[in-house]
């Protein structure tokens, strides 16, 4: 959980919350994500108004088009103060599935000490099955830079000015 120099790696603590998870892991040196594995499932109930996740004791679930649940991801951390973990979606089941990952990027701030969750949804219109095991989301490490926010009535002007969305691209 430190660094000495540039030479040394940031070490950081997981804890296993599955005895059967798999710790993310990088598939060659300098990836910048690590993928991570789904270690359960746990459905969305909203009831009444009362909202809870409920945990499947199953080892595959079938994701209907449009719907989404929530893959426990087995481990748990202690993240360096001055750092955070994005959970983003892997290219390869965004492209041939539709899988992606709702909040993406979802953030893992220093302080979290639960189980990390990717939140699924299946955006393709046939049914998708995950199972147990399943690389579902990549991690990867950030830098938090300090700032502050200054409340100014004019801002410099830029090549693109106030052109909007689309407005960078060429036809």
């Amino acid at each position: 959980m430190k660094q000495t120099d540039e030479t040394d790696k940031l070490t950081i603590p997981f804890k296993k919350t599955n005895k059967d998870a798999t710790l993310p892991i990088t598939s060659k040196k300098g990836d910048a994500g690590a993928d991570a594995r789904i270690s359960g499932f746990k459905q969305f109930v909203n009831e009444n108004g009362k909202k809870e996740l409920i945990e499947l004791n199953i080892d595959t679930y079938t994701l209907k088009p449009l719907e989404r649940i929530g893959c426990p991801l087995g481990f748990a951390t202690a993240i360096p103060e001055g750092y955070y973990f994005k959970v983003v979606p892997r290219s390869g089941l965004a492209l041939w599935e539709g899988i992606s990952i709702v909040n993406s990027p979802g953030t893992i701030d220093s302080g979290y000490r639960n189980e990390w969750m990717a939140i699924v949804v299946n955006l393709s219109n046939k049914d998708v099955v995950l199972k147990r095991g399943d690389r579902i989301c990549q991690i990867i490490l950030g830098k938090i830079y300090d700032f502050e926010v200054v409340e100014t009535d004019t801002l410099p002007d830029s090549e693109r000015g106030l052109g909007g969305f689309g407005s960078t691209g060429k036809n």
